[in-house]
């Protein structure tokens, strides 16, 4: 899912619960001080989410661009880049929140194609303070015994 659709489905599900909540504030006649308090909850819970949204699109886009800059390095094409749940060839233990794991598929100019996992910054600076990339190649390449 893209993250204009993130952004999407978060500003209609917080709309959706300040116009129940305006509708159960009239049937209830609860005032316009609680109307403001409603909006105010409502805007709040809209701002946290694009905040958290705004703040995953920048790890993304940070770490395509140093996945792209070490592609360009070895002189790779990149046929393939996922961005998996979990910590892939990368143990869990050695993987902090603050790096980004891909999948990738790439091919060198000679023709040849290889996977494997690429985990882009640093343990304690993250993605956003390092350029590191560490890449573990999959084990069962063609031509690989």
């Amino acid at each position: 899912m893209r993250f204009g659709a993130f952004i999407r489905v978060a500003g209609a599900s917080v709309a959706l619960a300040w116009l129940l909540s305006m509708l159960l504030a009239i049937r209830w006649h609860l005032g316009v001080e609680s109307a403001l308090k409603i909006s105010g909850a409502a805007l709040l819970a809209l701002t946290a989410i694009l905040t958290y949204i705004g703040w995953v699109w920048l790890f993304e886009r940070r770490a395509r661009i140093i996945v792209q800059k070490w592609a360009s390095e070895h002189r790779y094409e990149i046929l393939e880049r996922k961005n998996p749940f979990h910590t892939g060839g990368f143990s869990f233990w050695t993987t902090s929140g603050g790096q980004v794991v891909y999948f990738v598929r790439v091919r060198d100019i000679e023709g040849h194609e290889r996977s494997g996992w690429v985990r882009c910054g640093s343990f304690w600076g993250s993605v956003l303070s390092s350029d590191d990339i560490q890449v573990k190649w999959s084990d069962h390449e063609p031509g690989k015994s």
